[in-house]
């Protein structure tokens, strides 16, 4: 009889230990830590000395582009609703994703399969393609990308630059993405040489994290959609993209959203609502300053 007691009482111990146990919290990634089937899109490791990342990187010049800079358009002052140009004549797109960067401590999951996913998309949208992805993209391929839009586009054009990859803050200069050579190409740079396409029609969609001052840049016939303000992107297997990403693609090809505003409203609550799962702090935004809807 007591033996029988003794094994009672080791069972209702076994049982308070291991049958009333909670599952643990999942709480926000930090670094490269894999959380499940989370991979952060973490903040760009730099490990460089000062002087050496000073030339690794691509601010503003007030001499860029200066003698081919093609007059500003005037300003669009078609009521705002429908698109003003919803048919543009030709529509250019100029797409990066970069996955595998220079060493591999920053190799990141999922961006070359963003941008395969953006091409195949807007290449269904009549866009003639322009793409470099992971070692192809270098800082000097991302620039002649850049020059490559604003030389092809005519008043009454569309077009888009999208890029999915790492996102860092340059010392000094914000916001930037970053090339596989490991070049900050900052939001100046990149928005100096993309607002001065003579066009009234321009898109920019910006999977990375911290990228949020390319925000700033945007200008009248613009708008700029990034996965990040001033926190980070997501790699998710479970998706098979860029979080951001994956909701941008499922609006606008699975849904069939034709504006451009609604197709990144639908990123952002959609990657709002798959980071709440893991309780995950992100910050999706938009800047619109396109007259009327902006049909892609």
């Amino acid at each position: 009889m007591k033996k029988l007691l003794m094994l009672l009482s080791i069972c209702c111990v076994l049982l308070l230990v291991f049958g009333c146990s909670e599952s643990p919290r999942v709480t926000e990634p930090t670094g490269q830590t894999s959380l499940g089937t989370l991979v952060q899109r973490p903040q760009f490791i730099e490990n460089r000395p000062e002087s050496v990342i000073q030339q690794h990187i691509l601010a503003t010049s007030t001499s860029l582009l200066a003698e081919k800079r093609p007059p500003k358009p005037p300003p669009d002052t078609t009521p705002t609703g429908d698109d003003p140009n919803p048919n543009p004549a030709h529509k250019y797109a100029y797409i990066v994703g970069i996955a595998d960067y220079d060493g591999t401590v920053n190799d990141l999951q999922y961006p070359d399969d963003d941008a395969m996913d953006m091409k195949a998309y807007f290449q269904s949208q009549g866009f003639s393609i322009r793409m470099d992805l992971n070692r192809s993209a270098t800082a000097d391929a991302i620039v002649a990308g850049l020059q490559w839009l604003v030389a092809s586009a005519q008043p009454g054009d569309e077009i888009l630059f999208s890029y999915s990859g790492h996102g860092g803050k340059a010392p000094g200069y914000g916001s930037s993405i970053i090339s596989t050579d490991l070049y900050y190409v900052t939001h100046g740079y990149v928005m100096q040489i993309f607002n001065s396409a003579n066009c009234t029609k321009k898109l920019v969609t910006l999977d990375a994290c911290v990228i949020g001052d390319f925000n700033s840049d945007c200008q009248i016939g613009s708008i700029v959609a990034t996965a990040s303000n001033k926190t980070n992107s997501y790699d998710a297997p479970d998706l098979k993209n860029g979080a951001w990403t994956y909701y941008f693609v499922e609006a606008a090809a699975g849904l069939g959203y034709p504006y451009a505003e609604d197709v990144a409203t639908y990123a952002e609550d959609g990657m709002r609502a798959w980071a709440s799962q893991y309780n995950l702090n992100v910050s999706p935004k938009h800047t619109d300053k396109y007259t009327g809807m902006f049909d892609m």
